[in-house]
């Protein structure tokens, strides 16, 4: 008896790691919601300055959620840059029925050229459709 529980116990292991996908599926089924977001990005204090990064989150009742799946494209070879964003999200927890998406750039658009973070809200969107949505932005 002693000899076989290694061999059950590593059976039952494989068992449940095989059907572990199926099962958090199942658990996991949110609706897909695809984002688009499209804009300018214009400066207060000057005509070229540097975006550094451009990452869309959405925020829930108690703590921001970065969206894993994101594609940027940001064109900064002409003045008014221009940015689009296509990301997935996967509802708004528990208690909440819409979205609160925000963008979070580091910019040096200060009047000492200067590199800042500042976030930039959307209007609120409900959960369970998707999202196109146009908004040009003005740094400072």
């Amino acid at each position: 008896m002693g000899r076989f529980f290694p061999i059950f116990l590593v059976f039952l292991l494989l068992q449940f790691s095989i059907g572990y996908p199926d099962m958090e599926s199942q658990m996991m089924m949110h609706p897909t919601d695809y984002i688009y977001f499209t804009g300018q990005l214009t400066c207060k204090h000057l005509q070229t300055p540097t975006i550094q990064a451009l990452v869309l989150w959405e925020h829930n009742s108690v703590s921001a959620l970065f969206l894993p799946f994101q594609q940027l494209s940001l064109d900064q070879t002409v003045h008014p840059y221009r940015y689009d964003i296509k990301a997935r999200a996967f509802g708004d927890g528990i208690l909440s029925t819409d979205y609160e998406f925000y963008l979070d750039i580091i910019h040096n658009c200060s009047y000492f050229i200067e590199s800042r973070q500042q976030k930039i809200w959307y209007q609120h969107f409900n959960t369970g459709e998707n999202i196109t949505f146009n908004m040009d932005i003005k740094l400072e």
